[in-house]
Parts: C-alpha cells; structure tokens; sequence
C-alpha cells in the first residue's frame, strides 16, 4: 500500500484529494467534487481508505476495539493493514490510491507500526508548527495553549474509546521518524512548497508513487479540481466526510502565514523554542 502519513494539518487531505483527482481524471470537476456520493468515480469513494478506520481493526479482533488499550490494538495492525490492503485492491482500480494515517515511524511497546510488508511508499508532508498549531487547535475544539503543549508531548496520542489511537508523539518526532526511514521508501514534502508551486511538487509526487502515464497537463488538470477555493465552495454545501463537530469549516484557510496574526508571541516563542532543530532542518524561519 501506498500512504500518506503526516502530523494532522499538515495536508494530508490536500494530496489525497489531488491523488483522487489524478486517478479519476475523466470525471469532471463538478462531479468529483461530490462528497455525497459512494461509487467508484467520485471522490468520497476514493479518498475513505485509512488506518483510523475501526472496521479493519475489529474484523481481526474478538473484542471490541473499546476495550483494548493501544499496545492491544497495534498487535491487531499487522492483520487490520492486510485487510485494508485487500479491500483497496479489490475496490478500485484507479491508481494512485493513498491511504490516510497519522501515525509517527516508530513502535509501541517494542511492537512496529510499520512494516514493509504492505508499505510500499509513504508520502511526508510537512507543516510549520506555528500553522499547525492554530490549525490542529481548530480541529480539536482545544486552545492554543493546550495544543502547543501537546505538540511537545513524547507519547501524545489522539483517539481512544470508540477510536482508534494513533501515536504522534510531539511535533520535531513525528518529523524526524519519517525522515529517518530507512526500510521504507518516504518523499518528504513541505506544505509551503505546495502551496508556492502546486503543479512541480505534485509531479515529484506523483513520480515517487510511480502513477500510471504521468505528464505535467494531467497533473495541472488535478491539482486544478482541487483548488482550495472550490473546496471551500463545495464544503459550504455538503459537509466535508473529515470534519468535526469542533470547527466551523475543514478546509479553514490554506495559509502559510496566518499564524502571525493567530498566535500569541509567547506561544510562538515556545514552539520555536521546542522545535527549533527541526524547524532549521526544514527551513522554517524564526520571527
């Protein structure tokens, strides 16, 4: 399989959602930007595969995933991602299909949550931490405070109860495991660097994932459909399927700096402070 694995917010959705339109190229715009619809020729279809999703883990498991604690559930991993691998062979045939996770490259009670048995390719997008924690405090209903905090928690995990957990650890971790791969192929992307130049990352991309008869025009007719404009469009009409019921809009801005004018100065002086290293590897510069 083929994944996109990143810290939330940090455009995981944006690739999948491109990948979808690459792959379902003959379906126009307006019809693939259908949310409501199931079938194989509309994007809803095509973007729902994960390893968040309870099903597969349940399918393997005799109990339920309430009652199992996250070194339980990562014992079921290995079975849940064959059948997962499975059921996105035999649903579609439209290539590339990315699977969605959130997990970081790393192990839970000596257990490794990934193996290269069904991981082909991962693709890394990246974010700076200053968007990401104005962002991810949206999306989880917390505060700025909180959620920076949390971004520098070692073994900070999201999920649990009726969810599945999923490890992120803090924010420099979760970036050095994926850059650190060594068993897996990974293409490590940063947001900004798709947002300044859309249609040249895409393409490196879609190369890395060996996508079927790649060409510069089919990739601009791609990232053209998802457009975050028209994303906000749709979504104000029919609810977006990964949403919550903590913010207003999913696709809340598309910024690269709007940060500057949503966190505090204290705020973003603790998060260069945790994440300084990284953030000089990546480039992100220091206000």
């Amino acid at each position: 399989m083929q994944f996109v694995a990143s810290y939330p917010k940090s455009g995981n959705t944006w690739i999948r959602l491109v990948s979808a339109a690459y792959a379902l190229q003959d379906v126009t715009a307006a019809d693939f930007m259908n949310f409501t619809e199931d079938d194989e020729t509309r994007v809803s279809n095509v973007i729902r595969f994960g390893d968040g999703t309870k099903y597969y883990y349940q399918a393997v498991s005799p109990y339920p995933i309430r009652a199992l604690n996250f070194s339980a559930q990562a014992r079921l991993r290995p079975a849940a991602m064959l059948l997962l691998e499975r059921e996105m062979a035999e649903t579609t045939t439209q290539r590339p299909i990315l699977a969605k996770s959130h997990h970081l490259n790393g192990n839970v009670d000596d257990i490794n949550l990934w193996n290269p048995a069904w991981t082909d390719r991962v693709v890394n997008p990246v974010r700076d931490p200053r968007e990401v924690c104005c962002s991810f405090a949206d999306h989880m209903g917390n505060s700025l405070e909180k959620t920076a905090e949390q971004m520098n928690e070692e073994k900070f995990t999201i999920g649990g109860g009726e969810n599945l957990f999923h490890l992120l650890g803090t924010w420099s971790q979760h970036i050095k495991g994926w850059l650190s791969a060594k068993e897996i192929p990974v293409h490590t992307v940063r947001y900004e660097d798709m947002k300044a130049n859309p249609v040249g990352e895409f393409y490196k991309i879609f190369d890395f994932l060996e996508a079927p008869n790649l060409t510069v025009e089919r990739v601009e007719a791609a990232v053209e459909k998802t457009r975050f404009e028209r994303l906000q469009k749709v979504e104000s009409e029919h609810e977006f399927p990964e949403s919550t019921e903590h913010q207003d809009s999913f696709f809340r801005s598309g910024k690269t700096d709007g940060w500057k004018g949503e966190l505090p100065l204290r705020l973003v002086r603790k998060i260069e402070k945790d994440h300084g290293d990284m953030m000089n590897a990546l480039g992100y510069k220091y206000l």
